[in-house]
Formats: C-alpha cells, sequence, structure tokens
C-alpha cells in the first residue's frame, strides 16, 4: 500500500466526524466569546484558539474511530492509534502560505522539519509513526474548508512553512473526490476546492 493511501484510508473517519464536529465547535465558541463580550473580528486569535480547544472538548466527548487526543490540553493533537500517524489541527495562517511558521517552539520546528513522507517506504507494525501532518481549517462566511498539509521547512514570519499539500477533505461526502498530488504547496490539486459545510447564510468573514 502506498503511504498516500494509508495516510488517506487514516483521515476517512475525520473527513466523516467534522461535519457534525466543527458546527458544535464553532456555537460553542461563539457563545463563550459573546459571553465575555469579546467579538471575534476584533479578537480573531482569541476565536481560533477558542475554536481549538472547543473542538478539542467536542473530540473528547465523541471520540473519532481510529485516533486518540494526545495529553496535552493547551493545543489540538491527534494519534492514530493504527499506524501512528500524527495529526495537528491549525488555523490556516493568514499571511502568505497555509502553514503556520514553526516560531520557536522546540517541538513544533522538530515537525516541521521532518523528511518528506511520501519518500519513505512503509515499515513495521506502525509505519507512519514518524509521520505528522498538519489539517488547516478556514472558516468563511459561515463556511468551512479543511486541507491536509506536510511542512518540509519551518518557515519565517511573515511567510509560512514550505509544505506538500497531501489532499482536501472532502467533508460529508467521502473520499470518492478526494484531491490529493503530493507536490509542494504552490502546485494545484487535482480538483480546485473542497467541499464545504454552510452554517447560515449571513455575511460575515474569518480572519
Amino acid at each position: 500500500m502506498e503511504k498516500l493511501e494509508l495516510i488517506r484510508q487514516n483521515l476517512m473517519p475525520i473527513n466523516d466526524a467534522l461535519p457534525t464536529l466543527l458546527p458544535q465547535a464553532r456555537l460553542r465558541s461563539l457563545s463563550a466569546m459573546n459571553t465575555l463580550g469579546t467579538p471575534r473580528i476584533k479578537y480573531p486569535k482569541l476565536y481560533a484558539d477558542n475554536f481549538n480547544a472547543t473542538l478539542r472538548a467536542e473530540i473528547a466527548d465523541e471520540p473519532i474511530d481510529g485516533w486518540q487526543l494526545t495529553k496535552s490540553t493547551s493545543c489540538l493533537h491527534l494519534r492514530n492509534i493504527g499506524s501512528g500517524l500524527r495529526l495537528r489541527f491549525l488555523k490556516k495562517f493568514k499571511f502568505e502560505g497555509s502553514v503556520p511558521p514553526a516560531g520557536p517552539n522546540l517541538r513544533r520546528r522538530e515537525a516541521w522539519v521532518q523528511p518528506a513522507m511520501l519518500d519513505q517506504e512503509l515499515s513495521g507494525k506502525k509505519p507512519l509513526s514518524d509521520s505528522e501532518i498538519v489539517l488547516v481549517w478556514t472558516e468563511a462566511n459561515g463556511i468551512f474548508h479543511c486541507s491536509a498539509y506536510q511542512p518540509t521547512g519551518t518557515g519565517r514570519f511573515p511567510k509560512g512553512a514550505p509544505c506538500i499539500a497531501l489532499m482536501v477533505l472532502q467533508m460529508g461526502e467521502g473520499f470518492n473526490g478526494m484531491a490529493f498530488n503530493g507536490d509542494d504547496e504552490g502546485n494545484e490539486l487535482l480538483v480546485p476546492r473542497s467541499n464545504t459545510i454552510v452554517q447560515e447564510e449571513r455575511e460575515e468573514t474569518i480572519r
């Protein structure tokens, strides 16, 4: 089995769970910020952090098949039980690129410079135990998009980290139309856009 196909299979339960989990996390995050009097447009980073924390709580309440949350509650990291693949859930970088630069965090810097996973052979009981991907989310006008990347360098602000675009999640409609190519982010994926989750019909933009 090719490594990209194994990653695709690993992400299938996440692909199926997100259409339910994302709206729940969004509503709970917005409710909390409204209670605090901190509008998301004025506090975009607080919204992103609150959203990730709330999504983590949702996953803890409704575990995703085949995946476990890591112990740290300060981030949203998961590990696949079967393959060992690690996954980080992050908001899309708002400047150039999709994946945020690694910054000074040592653990993130190590993860951001891992060898290109598609060049490695599958071996062992947990063949992806040394691999880590980033699931990047965006939200605009109540619509979510999620794509998976592998960082290949630390990057430097204001530019995002260089990365390989692995696939676009087709949330809620299975993986038959999955887009993936394993090339640098600058190249287009095989289909132009992911399926989306529409939450409400009103004008709003999350930055």
